[in-house]
């Protein structure tokens, strides 16, 4: 859709603050109307830009053991952010989550939550399939397997590298495991 694509195109080349109501209608040849019929704020349609791009990203194949679930989960998202215009984008929806509560909205129940929800749905199953401890708080783990990617992504310390996926997934299980 030209309205996506003008979303996301503005927010790679000047970041989610150049993502205006008026500058995607511009580059999309639509009405602001247009885009408020089916977005209700310049947040939502950057945020779906960007979606739209990562949209595979979530899905894990069936059949796969609970570290292997994981692992294949990390490693998507670590690719997303180093390998495509993803990872700036994200770094932008961030800093402007800080001061436009309905972009940090918008991250948190379009991005986030649902990502989330893969995530500890694996770790349940690997509960309930005797792979994890009982005892584990399910949104903790989501945490400390997902916040260092973040972490990375925002402040670049360290590189987003293929290892990082297996080492995070592999150190928390050590821990995790029943």
């Amino acid at each position: 859709m030209a309205i996506l694509a003008a979303a996301g195109e503005l927010m790679l080349e000047g970041g989610v603050t150049a993502a205006s109501m008026e500058a995607i209608a511009e580059r999309a040849g639509v009405s602001k109307a247009t885009i408020y019929k089916w977005w209700p704020s310049r947040g939502a349609v950057a945020l779906d830009g960007f979606l739209a791009q990562a949209q595979d990203t979530i899905a894990v194949p069936e059949g796969l053991s609970t570290r292997d679930a994981l692992h294949f989960q990390l490693l998507a998202l670590v690719r997303l952010f180093r390998d495509t215009p993803s990872g700036p984008l994200m770094r932008a929806l961030v800093s402007q989550a800080e001061c436009d509560p309905e972009i940090a909205r918008a991250v948190r129940e379009r991005w986030l939550a649902p990502r989330r929800a893969v995530a500890i749905q694996i770790v349940r199953d690997g509960m309930a399939g005797g792979e994890l401890r009982a005892d584990l708080d399910v949104d903790v783990v989501s945490d400390q397997l997902f916040a260092p990617i973040y972490h990375r992504l925002v402040f670049g310390h360290e590189p987003l590298d293929d290892t990082l996926a297996a080492r995070l997934v592999d150190q928390a299980m050590a821990g995790l495991r029943a």
